[in-house]
Parts: structure tokens; C-alpha cells; sequence
């Protein structure tokens, strides 16, 4: 398998575990499920605008495939990561994973579905697609 479908599968599986979190959510309130939802696509979309504008790769060289593309309709930011930087994406996605976990606590087997499959995005982004990306600069590609 190429870094690409490593990319992309590994997005699946972040996308899973927050479809996991979204049901969580739902069976006890809708309400607050669309809520989620909403706040959680913004975020990410921050996350995007912050991160993935300041990528050499994004576009079509971006291995994780929709972030990159994404960010290539959005103005290119050249400048380094910054802490700001870092802080701001960093929170937005501790949002979006802490924010389920109220209610996954109370759902075992959505629970263990969630970080099986987010922990397993994680590793795989980490260890099949960061090491070989074109950003020498970014904060989250494995050194050495």
C-alpha cells in the first residue's frame, strides 16, 4: 500500500471514530449531536486553514488526499509554524476528541470502537505517511 492509501485510509479511520462519537452524543441528545457536529466541522476546517495552508504539499501532492485539497482552494500561507500555530490546532482537536467522551463513557463498546479506530488513524499516519512527507517543517513528522 503507497503513503497515498495509507493517507486516506487513515483519515477513514479518524472520520469513523468521530462518527462514533457523533452516535454517542445522539443516543442520549440529537440536540446536542448536531450541535457536535457543527462545532466539530468548524474546528476542523480551523484546523485546515491553520495547518494545512502553511503545507508545500498541499494540493495534490498531500497524501492525506481531502485536507490537502481543501487547503489548496485557500490562500498559501509560507510562513513556519508558529507556537500560536500549533496551540490553536492542537486545541481545536483536543475539542473534538474530548468532547464525546462524556458520553462514550457510558457506551463501553462505542468507547473501545472510538480509540481503536482513532488510535489506529493515529499510528498509522505516524508511522506510514509522516516519515516520507515533502514537509521538512511540520511539527508533527517523526525527526531523524
Amino acid at each position: 500500500m503507497n503513503r497515498a492509501a495509507f493517507g486516506v485510509f487513515a483519515l477513514m479511520l479518524l472520520a469513523g471514530a468521530f462518527v462514533t462519537g457523533v452516535i454517542a452524543i445522539g443516543l442520549s441528545s440529537p440536540l446536542y449531536a448536531a450541535t457536535y457536529l457543527a462545532v466539530a466541522a468548524l474546528l476542523s476546517g480551523a484546523v485546515i486553514a491553520i495547518f494545512f495552508t502553511k503545507c508545500p504539499m498541499r494540493g495534490k501532492g498531500c497524501v492525506h488526499f481531502l485536507p490537502g485539497r481543501i487547503a489548496a482552494l485557500l490562500p498559501a500561507r509560507q510562513e513556519k509554524y508558529t507556537a500560536v500555530d500549533i496551540a490553536a490546532v492542537s486545541a481545536g482537536i483536543l475539542l473534538i476528541v474530548a468532547v464525546p467522551q462524556y458520553w462514550l463513557f457510558s457506551q463501553v463498546r462505542l468507547f473501545a470502537l472510538f480509540w481503536v479506530l482513532g488510535g489506529t488513524g493515529l499510528f498509522l499516519i505516524n508511522r506510514r505517511v509522516c516519515p516520507g512527507c515533502g514537509n521538512a517543517c511540520c511539527p508533527v513528522r517523526p525527526k531523524g
